[in-house]
């Protein structure tokens, strides 16, 4: 492959790119070109939010993706559900013979879904009534969400639908992963999976699954803050952003084969 390195990364759910912000400086001063893509339904309308779906933001994925193939080399980036996408790109790549990423940065990605919040905690237990609801709410039920305390948005900043979780999202990534974890082992690349210890969306034992499944090397970190504030915000939050921002960096040197600011390899 011709051409400078890229980095395509991906938001998480009812997020914007603006929370990858820290580790994409960090890659472009590293000299590696990025392109963050808003998702269908994000950073507009909760009616429009609510009315995308998995399908849309796969689809986006992978266009963005293929107009990228024969450029250069290609990083993926992904952040909570952009960690499946880029993991969906992996995956139609493999099957469709495409130029395969060089590597993956993936960050609070869940390849299982036994989250312990109170709401997720409310709306896993609500599932069988739901299923009793009239048409319309079986296929659109919302659960709604307190919104973040000042200290959590102090701690880790963050923009996006915070006060409404769609359960038909939640389940079309539940089922997206279900489908993807047996392709761990066809992922050769290297993999630098990060994510905080209290992140109650993406447990600690998730990490052990991307380490012990993943196909090729892994480098997998589990960071501990102080606050127990944003846990699964890691790449915002301010005991961590600094620390994902560098690791991306060198990771992304290292896989890439650039060289360090020293001007060392």
């Amino acid at each position: 492959m011709n051409g400078a390195p890229f980095c395509l990364a991906l938001h998480g759910l009812g997020g914007t790119p603006e929370e990858l912000r820290s580790p994409l400086a960090a890659l472009e001063a590293a000299g590696v070109r990025t392109e963050a893509p808003l998702l269908p339904g994000h950073g507009a309308s909760e009616a429009a939010y609510l009315a995308s779906s998995y399908a849309d933001w796969r689809a986006l994925a992978l266009e963005r993706y293929r107009a990228r193939c024969g450029g250069g080399p290609i990083l993926l980036l992904g952040y909570s559900l952009g960690g499946l996408l880029a993991l969906e790109i992996v995956r139609r790549a493999l099957r469709l013979g495409l130029p395969l990423p060089v590597a993956l940065i993936v960050l609070s990605t869940p390849l299982s879904f036994a989250v312990r919040t109170r709401e997720a905690r409310f709306f896993f237990r609500a599932l069988p009534l739901l299923a009793r609801l009239p048409l319309p709410g079986r296929l659109f039920p919302t659960l709604r969400c307190p919104p973040r305390s000042a200290a959590s948005r102090e701690v880790a900043p963050w923009r996006g639908f915070e006060t409404c979780l769609s359960l038909r999202h939640v389940l079309e990534m539940e089922r997206a992963a279900r489908k993807l974890r047996p392709w761990l082992g066809r992922c050769r690349m290297p993999l630098l999976f990060m994510q905080l210890r209290h992140d109650d969306r993406c447990p600690p034992a998730n990490a052990a699954q991307w380490l012990e499944n993943w196909g090729g090397p892994a480098l997998v970190e589990v960071l501990t803050a102080r606050s127990g504030h944003g846990g699964h915000l890691v790449p915002t939050h301010a005991e961590s952003r600094d620390i994902v921002a560098a690791r991306a960096a060198d990771f992304a040197r290292s896989a890439l084969g650039l060289a360090t600011f020293g001007g060392h390899r």
